[in-house]
């Protein structure tokens, strides 16, 4: 059964497209006019500054659109959102209720994970839906319950049949269990959650991948002495992604403040870069001293494979690491390359979630969401200038009741504007 949950009051766009001034099917939406931004963004608390105007003509010009879903962490209010490279917005669609988290795109489509069964402390969920999103709306596949999806990470597969996605599982302690005896708790843990990672076609998990069979014990034994280490969660993965052949798959872990290769066959992890001292990391050879005297990564979300050997990572600094700031680098022979790094132009720590894409094939710019923190979503060039951003408005979301009481009350949540910011091409809400 799919509910749908359809595009509100705010900007009725998919009906209308010449009236809403976002293009039709002759023009391009790269070019087209942008909604106007007081009603596009206001309702949501919403705003939007240009911070380097040449800059942000280079941008918007650009073949590609940014998808937030934004706010992220409100009691229901949600706005699906396309941005043009200089994050003017282009076309909005109201999704209330439908409580998106990760998102995920195709050449065709959009997908999301709603975020049903949310825990306590809102970091993971048992029984996210897969949702198809559209200028109509978001449609949440309520059959997908019995696959017991989080809602960290959602990569379709290109012909739209299928996806792959994260499980949290509960594994009750017992003496046998390395990661039940790690950390410093006031009492016996009587369970951890495993990762999953699957891959579902037509509706059905055809592959599954346990991290507690596979990660060492020596990755947790290094990870346990962070302050960023759960013992109830030890591996917390929030991003996974396949190469072009689906032979190996790419995943983030970050309580391990790890990201590792794995061969979808085997299920062997071929290598890994963060803090992992295993036989699986990779050497790091960082020629220009870019990631400076801090961890390697920590806490980090949002592991992207870039083409051949090439890779990008948001690596959120959480812990009092340092700036959020992303890192690409390039593996060869055990070792990876750092090509560049760049931090946050507002010198901001990200507590939780975030992303970084390339807007374009060059690399010259890229969508950054700075995940928990005021620094919002940004458009920053390839060495670090920012072009524009989009934040949340605290004020007005608390005066407008928007955020939920954890949000309203601890600004670096308050303050999120979307889990991911997504590229792909124009006129996906068309």
């Amino acid at each position: 059964m799919r509910r749908p949950i359809h595009a509100g009051l705010m900007l009725v766009c998919a009906l209308a497209l010449a009236a809403c001034g976002v293009g039709d099917a002759t023009s391009s939406p790269t070019h087209a006019p942008a909604v106007p931004e007081d009603d596009a963004l206001a309702g949501y608390a919403l705003q939007r500054t240009v911070v380097d105007e040449r800059l942000a003509k280079e941008a918007a010009a650009l073949d590609a659109s940014i998808y937030v879903a934004a706010p992220l962490l409100t009691q229901g209010t949600q706005a699906l959102i396309e941005l043009g490279g200089d994050l003017e917005p282009l076309k909005v669609v109201d999704v209330t209720g439908a409580s998106l988290a990760a998102l995920g795109a195709t050449e065709d489509s959009l997908m999301g994970l709603s975020r049903a069964c949310v825990s306590d402390n809102g970091g993971y969920a048992f029984c996210a839906r897969p949702t198809a999103l559209s200028g109509a709306g978001a449609e949440i596949d309520e059959s997908a319950e019995a696959l017991d999806l989080d809602h960290h990470a959602i990569e379709p597969d290109p012909d739209g049949a299928g996806f792959w996605a994260l499980r949290y599982v509960p594994v009750p302690c017992d003496g046998a269990l390395h990661p039940c005896g790690l950390g410093e708790q006031d009492e016996p843990l009587e369970r951890i959650l495993d990762c999953e990672v699957v891959h579902v076609r037509d509706g059905e998990a055809v592959w599954e991948w346990s991290a507690l069979d596979h990660v060492p014990d020596a990755t947790l034994d290094t990870a346990a002495t962070t302050p960023l280490y759960e013992p109830a969660d030890p591996f917390h993965c929030n991003s996974v992604q396949p190469d072009a052949t689906g032979e190996v798959a790419y995943v983030s872990m970050r309580h391990p403040s790890t990201v590792m290769a794995i061969d979808v066959a085997s299920g062997a992890i071929l290598w890994t870069f963060g803090i992992d001292a295993t036989d699986a990391a990779l050497a790091v050879e960082d020629p220009d001293g870019l990631l400076g005297d801090r961890p390697v990564l920590s806490g980090q979300h949002d592991f992207r494979w870039l083409g051949d050997h090439r890779f990008s990572v948001f690596d959120n600094g959480s812990g009092g690491a340092g700036p959020a700031r992303f890192v690409v680098f390039s593996v060869s022979d055990a070792t990876a390359t750092v090509e560049s790094v760049v931090e946050d132009p507002s010198g901001r720590e990200s507590r939780c979630t975030g992303s970084a894409r390339p807007l374009d094939q060059d690399e010259s710019f890229w969508a950054v969401s700075w995940g928990c923190s005021e620094s919002g979503v940004s458009v920053v060039t390839a060495d670090g200038r920012e072009v524009a951003r989009l934040a949340v408005d605290l004020d007005a979301a608390i005066e407008a009741d928007l955020l939920t009481a954890v949000a309203a009350e601890q600004p670096d949540l308050g303050h999120t504007v979307s889990y991911q910011a997504v590229v792909a091409r124009p006129g996906l809400l068309d």
